[in-house]
């Protein structure tokens, strides 16, 4: 499973660094991190699916998970979130037309997880940030 998990995060960062992204090509790659976050954090399917509509119930499993996904990004590693990385990844992949947004809301949401030693918790504050700062662009942060 690790291999396989190695050679999909090459294959993204190699996209990563050829071009942007669609956000269809986004949400795909989003799905297949899914199933190996999912399954490690053991979070169920209607929990993720409500937070992509902004409901974030105090849920282990879910914050896990977002950590999870934020560590696989690199934006979350050794219990710090590298706000500079995520607009950087989000200047080199994101559409031009979501950007300046995903810029803005890494800019607003920087310091949600500060003080926090679980990095579970860390990303659960990061992202309902995220989710309450732009909820149309959730998807691709």
């Amino acid at each position: 499973m690790h291999r396989e998990l190695l050679v999909l995060v090459l294959a993204v960062v190699i996209q990563l660094a050829l071009a942007e992204l669609s956000l269809e090509e986004i949400k795909k790659a989003n799905e297949i991190l899914r199933k190996h976050c999912q399954p490690e954090s053991g979070v169920s399917d209607d929990i993720l699916n409500g937070a992509m509509s902004g409901n974030f119930p105090e849920d282990r499993g879910l914050k896990c998970y977002l950590a999870c996904m934020m560590r696989l990004a690199h934006v979350l590693k050794n219990g710090q979130y590298r706000s500079e990385l995520a607009v950087r990844l989000a200047d080199d992949v994101l559409p031009s037309s979501i950007k300046d947004r995903a810029r803005v809301v890494v800019e607003k949401c920087k310091d949600e997880g500060a003080g926090l030693a679980d990095e579970c918790e860390m990303a659960f504050a990061i992202k309902k940030c995220s989710y309450a700062a732009d909820p149309e662009i959730f998807y691709v942060q």
